[in-house]
């Protein structure tokens, strides 16, 4: 078995209650992973000088003094980090899948055409997005079909150097979430993929609302795995895989209610929808309509 998978495996059982030698040899072979318990004891040792796990004595029940192991914050680390790469091939596959699967592109698109009438096509359209999606397929075939849909500017926002592309209508400018580089009142409408920040969370809402052009149309994707949860209801894999992504993309990251949300955009829009995208995993908040006090 390689050292790495070896260790994660240990890791994984003393995770699950496996504290002492026999006890991790035991669960290692009830997973089907097999090592003399003479073996085991070095890499255990090993873990312990690299910082993984740490070893205390106790008592032993009969005998002599016998060793606990327990999983260190380097430890917790490690799984997480194998978590995150194991996730991201999954996510990677479902991307994929649904970017060839018809039904879900089409319901996406139906969901777009929907606001389209609330839109001018024909005017500046600001794209604000985090670094963490811009090199995915799923982000491409949007930027795809919003080339089709929008016949005027667009104006990419994005962490310096971070994306690449060669389109005369697209203006690549260096900026972020809270921090969008054009004048007030300079877009007809503004799309935002919306990371939630713990500090000033609202900042990238006021942002992306400065810069249209009233009456104009804020449209935002919020990941589903930032909202708010209903501790009654259990959490889809999809947010799960999807929040483990956002979480591990940099930067802290927090959860918000959709009513506080909505109720946030409520104040500088006449008006104010909300539509849940399951397929994948994000809701989609649409505002028209720039009341005048926004501008101020």
């Amino acid at each position: 078995m390689p050292r790495t998978d070896l260790t994660t495996a240990i890791l994984r059982s003393i995770q699950q209650g496996a504290t002492y030698g026999y006890q991790i040899h035991r669960a290692l072979a009830d997973a089907g992973q097999e090592i003399r318990l003479n073996h085991l004891y070095p890499v255990l040792k090993r873990m312990e000088e690299e910082g993984l796990v740490v070893a205390n004595e106790t008592p032993g029940e009969r005998g002599p003094k016998r060793h606990e192991y327990a999983i260190t914050a380097k430890g917790r680390d490690h799984l997480d980090d194998v978590l995150s790469d194991a996730i991201a091939m999954v996510r990677l596959a479902y991307l994929e899948y649904l970017a060839s699967d018809r039904t879900t592109m089409e319901r996406a698109l139906d969901i777009l055409a929907k606001f389209i009438p609330h839109a001018k096509i024909h005017g500046r359209t600001a794209l604000v997005v985090p670094p963490g999606y811009l090199g995915e397929i799923n982000f491409r075939w949007f930027l795809s079909q919003l080339f089709d849909v929008v016949q005027g500017d667009i104006f990419l926002v994005r962490p310096q150097g971070t994306f690449d592309i060669e389109e005369p209508r697209l203006t690549l400018l260096d900026g972020g979430e809270s921090y969008v580089p054009l004048r007030d009142n300079y877009v007809d409408q503004s799309v935002l993929v919306w990371v939630p920040r713990p500090r000033q969370w609202s900042r990238p809402i006021e942002e992306a609302t400065r810069i249209i052009r009233p009456p104009g149309l804020l449209a935002i994707i919020l990941p589903d795995a930032l909202l708010a949860r209903d501790p009654t209801r259990p959490f889809e894999v999809g947010a799960f895989i999807e929040g483990v992504r956002v979480r591990r993309s940099g930067g802290r990251v927090t959860e918000v209610p959709l009513e506080k949300v909505t109720a946030v955009i409520q104040e500088r829009f006449h008006h104010v929808e909300v539509e849940s995208v399951p397929e994948l995993s994000f809701h989609l908040l649409v505002a028209w309509g720039k009341k005048r006090t926004a501008e101020t």
